[in-house]
């Protein structure tokens, strides 16, 4: 799983890097070992997996190469400003988002380093930080909507982030665009919303704030996007939900392993179904006899009712 992992203050320091100039930085940055304990005021080099990135933003493998050396040579002119020490008034520093690159050109492989001052907002986060997972961005088309996406990422566990009109305006590069709001919604946070809403781990609804007739901020809403969850995601959430103490129906994790479905699966199944037992219990044989019509069988009878059941409990309503 390639997990992105940044400080909130390095996310609130970049506000204007192209659509792809956010891929590269973002996969880059998932290459990290974060069992590494970093060492301070050293920097960071990894090896970039040319063809992975290709794979993860669905890029023809052949330009992939040239395609990464375009995107790094970005990062590299691309200077952002960091506070390190919030107590000391006036004391910043200015870096590059990488510092170095490195080619074996007859072998497609690419090296990159990460500043030493850049390196204490990507290892070794223990707070004033917000992680992502890859597959939940890739089908950004924006650069607008990796930003917002950002932006309330940070604020999922608070549920909820009013900003500033103006401020919102800087933090996605469009100061001095858009002065009417019905502008600005249009061409930046309604696109990016329902880009987010579609595709990515969270759901956003937002309200407008007004001073007298004059709109002065958006409240958002941020809450977690379970219609891009997959089954197997929506059953561990439910289940860390409720915990798995104990099986709400005993009777029903009996009957599930007897039909092959293991021990954890099924007191998984049995928390999901409280209140549908009964139809679950009337559709164990119909799932036993359709796979035991397949010709061809990927699967074990309990791994196959064990998905089957899966998606109908969190998906749709069971069929009798």
């Amino acid at each position: 799983m390639h997990l992105v992992v940044k400080s909130n203050a390095l996310i609130n320091a970049m506000f204007d890097l192209s659509l792809q100039g956010n891929r590269f930085l973002a996969f880059a940055i998932s290459q990290l070992d974060r069992n590494v304990i970093p060492t301070p005021g050293q920097p960071v080099e990894i090896e970039v997996p040319v063809l992975e990135f290709s794979k993860a933003f669905d890029l023809d493998p052949s330009n992939a190469y040239r395609e990464i050396e375009a995107l790094a040579d970005q990062l590299q002119r691309k200077i952002i400003q960091l506070h390190p020490d919030q107590t000391t008034t006036g004391h910043r520093v200015k870096v590059g988002l990488i510092t170095r690159q490195k080619y074996l050109d007859g072998e497609g492989r690419v090296w990159i380093k990460f500043d030493e001052d850049l390196v204490p907002h990507l290892l070794g986060l223990t707070s004033h930080f917000t992680r992502y997972r890859i597959k939940d961005v890739y089908q950004f088309s924006r650069a607008s909507t990796w930003r917002v996406y950002e932006l309330l990422k940070q604020y999922k566990e608070i549920g909820q982030r009013e900003i500033d009109i103006e401020e919102f305006k800087r933090m996605t590069a469009t100061t001095g665009k858009y002065p009417r709001p019905t502008d600005l919604k249009a061409r930046v946070l309604d696109p990016a919303i329902l880009e987010i809403n579609a595709t990515s781990d969270i759901q956003i609804q937002y309200e407008q704030k007004k001073k007298g007739r004059r709109v002065v901020s958006f409240l958002f809403i941020i809450r977690e996007n379970q219609s891009t969850k997959s089954p197997r995601e929506q059953i561990r959430a439910v289940a860390e939900k409720i915990g798995h103490s104990r099986a709400f129906s005993p009777e029903l994790v009996q009957s599930l392993r007897s039909f092959r479905v293991s021990p954890k699966q099924a007191l998984q199944l049995a928390n999901l179904a409280i209140g549908k037992e009964d139809r679950v219990l009337a559709l164990l044989p119909k799932l036993q006899a359709r796979w035991e019509k397949l010709e061809t069988k990927k699967t074990s009878l309990g791994g196959y009712v064990f998905r089957a059941l899966s998606s109908e409990l969190t998906q749709s309503p069971l069929p009798i």
